[in-house]
């Protein structure tokens, strides 16, 4: 089960998107701005933990892994967050109270999924070292601050490149343009 969720976690992704776009309209200016005031942080967190991240290879402990485990897929919640503000309106449509719903419902279901199979093969693969970095950090909320003595390690662009998590910011400031247009075409 766990497996099929994370597998359908891309095309759920997609579908979502699509559906979002066809439906997303900021009310205001202040809307808009909001949305964008969450969707950039979130990409940096994501940015910023990607050049740290080699798959499989090590324990990522720097950067934002040094306070918390899961630092892309809270980056990835800040920017789903910041994109259902631009449904906000009064009174608040069925449609936006459907997609809010679906995201957090979503979120919560399909991430967590991939968060145990992706714990359970770094526990498998890195052994001792993921097992003292788990047990010392949590997995999403940053609540004992930065944790030390688990190793030194540098951003770099290059890792941040092969995992291509420029895409995300580009992606972003895609949907970001369309609901401008939107906004301004009301």
């Amino acid at each position: 089960m766990l497996n099929s969720l994370v597998r359908l976690r891309v095309p759920l992704g997609f579908f979502f998107a699509a559906w979002y776009l066809v439906m997303a309209r900021p009310s205001s200016l202040f809307v808009y701005l909001l949305c964008v005031a969450l969707v950039a942080p979130g990409c940096l967190l994501r940015s910023w933990a990607a050049g740290y991240l080699l798959k499989g290879k090590r324990v990522a402990v720097g950067g934002p892994y040094a306070y918390i485990r899961n630092p892309l897929y809270v980056g990835s919640f800040i920017i789903g967050t910041g994109f259902c503000t631009a449904l906000w309106r009064w009174p608040l449509p069925i449609s936006a109270w459907i997609i809010g719903f679906a995201f957090l419902l979503g979120f919560g279901v399909v991430y967590r999924a991939k968060t145990l199979a992706e714990e359970q093969e770094l526990a498998a693969n890195l052994g001792d070292p993921y097992h003292a970095y788990a047990r010392r950090l949590p997995a999403f909320l940053p609540m004992r601050g930065h944790v030390q003595g688990l190793g030194e390690q540098r951003f770099s662009w290059e890792i941040y490149r092969r995992n291509r998590e420029y895409q995300c910011v580009l992606g972003s400031v895609a949907v970001l343009v369309i609901l401008y247009i939107k906004w301004a075409r009301q």
